[in-house]
């Protein structure tokens, strides 16, 4: 496991824990790390959680920003994990939690979802824009 996405993850922790600390809360009481679920989002850019279309209307949106695939990444993977919010608080333990996270419910997502999430996860980064700790070459 690379020191550079271990320590992404732990930004994306950070940051959930600032924006939706129920939530925080909830996956930590069922004893639900990070690491077990968006490790996969961190090294495969959501390339695996939506389908083609919607990855490429999201990755088309890290080219245009800067630093996309290395800081932009981190909010909307944070804003991905809140939008479900709601739902993951009302999962009653480990395993139905787990289930929901490795296999969310993005199988019909386009353009107007990728939108909605983008747009959400540049509000976030305006009010943490220091949020990314984790930068190439640093820890």
């Amino acid at each position: 496991v690379s020191t550079q996405s271990t320590g992404k993850v732990h930004d994306l922790r950070r940051l959930v824990n600032r924006i939706d600390k129920t939530l925080d809360d909830h996956l930590e009481r069922n004893l639900v790390e990070y690491l077990q679920f968006s490790f996969r989002w961190m090294n495969n850019l959501l390339m695996r959680e939506m389908p083609l279309s919607a990855t490429i209307r999201l990755w088309d949106t890290y080219f245009a920003e800067p630093g996309g695939f290395s800081h932009f990444h981190l909010y909307v993977c944070a804003k991905f994990l809140t939008k479900w919010s709601k739902l993951i608080k009302s999962l009653p333990d480990f395993q139905a939690i787990m289930l929901f996270v490795q296999s969310l419910p993005t199988s019909s997502w386009g353009d107007d979802e990728v939108s909605e999430l983008v747009s959400e996860a540049f509000q976030l980064k305006c009010l943490f824009p220091k949020a990314v700790t984790t930068v190439a070459g640093t820890t």
